[in-house]
């Protein structure tokens, strides 16, 4: 019988560590397809790769040159949690418009997420062709439906590493890139993919770059940001 005991004590042991793990997953830790661990140390590792130099002092989003970067959109696009990618480059800046989806946790900010997919302002959304560059739609009709690519009217409940992640990539990819800003909100990706389409037929964006730097100036700011305590420590609310 004392053998059983112990078996049946053990047993019960290992199910009171199992409840105070409570909803902590053995696997909950930051990876490329979990943006927001609950088990990793809240911690920023290295510094931040987006909007770098608006955290100390003002910056501009004039730019003289604005062109698309199909590489770069389509990298942006394969990684865990984003749907669909578009990366126009001015003057070695990279702006990035993305709709993410449910194949990574912890790409929202915040305890409340604003989840949005256009401008009537429906939760979900879909890229109706798979592919942007056979599109024949109105871009203002991009989300539409129910697929589950999701966009965030508000950049700043994207997470921070979520972003970070981003931006590191795209770093990587193009060294010469100087900053990185990031956006899901409808209206950019609207104007983004308009933008794009352009490109995809040949066409300069020369013409389009006061409207898209007014666009800029509203969504970013030019104005310094100091980090918040989330970014901080590598986590926002």
């Amino acid at each position: 019988m004392a053998p059983a005991l112990r078996l049946v004590g053990l047993i019960s042991l290992l199910f009171t560590f199992a409840v105070a793990a409570g909803c902590y997953s053995w696997y909950d830790y930051n990876s490329a397809s979990n943006y927001g661990s609950k088990r990793d140390l809240p911690r920023q590792d290295t510094s931040r790769a987006y909007q770098t130099q608006q955290q100390y002092a003002p910056v501009s989003h004039k730019v003289t040159k604005l062109e698309m970067n199909q590489n770069l959109s389509d990298q942006v696009a394969a990684m865990y949690g984003v749907n669909s990618a578009i990366v126009l480059v001015g003057d070695n800046v990279a702006y990035t418009a993305i709709t993410m989806d449910s194949t990574a946790s912890g790409t929202h900010g915040g305890d409340k997420m604003a989840l949005d997919s256009n401008k009537d302002g429906r939760a979900r959304g879909e890229n109706p062709a798979g592919d942007f560059q056979s599109l024949h739609v109105d871009p203002t009709q991009l989300i539409d439906g129910v697929s589950g690519a999701q966009t965030e009217p508000h950049h700043e409940h994207i997470s921070h590493l979520f972003k970070q992640k981003i931006a590191e990539k795209i770093r990587s990819l193009e060294p010469t890139i100087q900053d990185v800003y990031i956006s899901a909100n409808p209206n950019i990706i609207d104007q983004f993919t308009k933008l794009a389409i352009e490109s995809w037929h040949g066409r300069s964006l020369s013409p389009y770059i006061p409207e898209f730097t007014r666009t800029m100036e509203r969504t970013f700011g030019t104005d310094p940001t100091i980090p918040n305590q989330a970014e901080a420590n590598g986590r926002e609310y």
